[in-house]
């Protein structure tokens, strides 16, 4: 049996995809990505050596409502694009993490009796998913809350295997650290970084004093030298820095909570929140400080007061203990190869042949 994987534009919409990909290769013969090659999806999937194919996809825009008057008009020519790669690659289910750049694919599959699985990691569905939930075969959310219908089911958000072999040693002997002083890990990220970031940099005195600051910054960085603080662009080895950490500062996207739960590591949540966002982020936070994971600081609050505040908070914070099943990626695995075995257009034809031989 073959599978194709989508959804795309950002990393939230990749990385479970990536994660669940050895488990996966155990159950299907075949494994694409479908994506656009202009996104960071283009650049996983080549760095995992996943195959890729390219299909064209149209982005609803938050901002410029006008703008979105062009997708009816541009959608079914890239729908047809993905049938193409649908019935040359003969997928017989399609699993899709949601985003834009799903749309034209899920569509497709739904043209081709193609089953579709599709999954929300945020506590709140997003319009792509929502879209799609409606002609599913199979729904997986990571809260009950999500989305309520007979065939949701709930597991974790996938993490990579490799996420929880993460050396906090490779750290401290990268910047020199000293054991007897408190990490503070600053995640900002390339996506809505530059409120955190500069918060960071005019919070760098006190914060400094009390931490030894890493702050990855994203694109959004700015080169600057101070005692006790490390910055880098990106970190492609981010297990090995939420291990060294002992507070973690970050947006609250469903996966770097997911990881920063999966580590029990404390954290401070300052979720993106704009107009050019459906409040995923706000919702997630609010979920991990009601729950005990975590704290919560909304970025309007966000200033230098706040934010040395809030950390002095968090050193005693008494967070309450995550359990992640280490088996959750085979178990969606399997899931996803049941929902295949059951609805498959080929199992379907199967089925015609022996009924008319009888």
């Amino acid at each position: 049996m073959n599978i194709a994987l989508t959804g795309g534009g950002t990393a939230g919409h990749v990385m479970p995809n990536i994660a669940l990909y050895d488990e996966l290769q155990k159950r299907f013969d075949n494994i694409i990505y479908i994506g656009n090659r202009q996104k960071i999806e283009y650049d996983l999937c080549n760095k995992n050596n996943i195959d890729f194919f390219e299909c064209e996809s149209i982005k609803f825009d938050r901002t410029k409502l006008f703008s979105n008057l062009a997708i009816p008009f541009k959608m079914p020519a890239f729908i047809r694009q993905a049938q193409s790669i649908l019935k040359n690659n003969s997928i017989d289910i399609v699993f899709s993490k949601g985003g834009y750049v799903a749309l034209p694919v899920v569509y497709a599959a739904k043209r081709l009796n193609i089953p579709v699985i599709c999954h929300e990691s945020d506590y709140s569905m997003g319009i792509a998913n929502k879209l799609t939930a409606k002609f599913a075969k199979g729904i997986i959310t990571c809260f009950k809350e999500t989305y309520r219908k007979s065939n949701v089911t709930t597991f974790p958000n996938p993490v990579r295997t490799s996420f929880f072999d993460g050396n906090a040693k490779n750290v401290y002997r990268k910047f020199n650290l000293n054991a007897s002083i408190p990490v503070l890990l600053i995640v900002g990220g390339s996506m809505g970084a530059k409120a955190v970031n500069e918060a960071i940099y005019k919070a760098i005195e006190p914060l400094t004093q009390r931490y030894q600051v890493i702050h990855i910054c994203g694109n959004a960085l700015q080169p600057l030298e101070h005692k006790n603080y490390y910055q880098l662009k990106f970190a492609d080895n981010i297990q090995d820095y939420i291990a060294a950490a002992d507070l973690i500062v970050s947006r609250c996207g469903a996966g770097a909570s997911t990881e920063i739960n999966a580590m029990n590591k404390k954290a401070l949540y300052i979720p993106l929140e704009n107009k050019a966002t459906r409040g995923d982020q706000v919702l997630n936070a609010q979920y991990q400080q009601d729950n005990g994971y975590a704290l919560m600081l909304h970025e309007k609050d966000l200033n230098t007061l706040t934010i040395v505040s809030m950390l002095d908070k968090l050193m005693t914070f008494d967070k309450k203990p995550y359990f992640y099943d280490r088996n959750n990626n085979a178990k969606i695995a399997e899931y996803i190869y049941s929902v295949a075995k059951e609805y498959s257009p080929l199992k379907s034809n199967d089925k015609i042949a022996r009924a008319l031989s009888l």
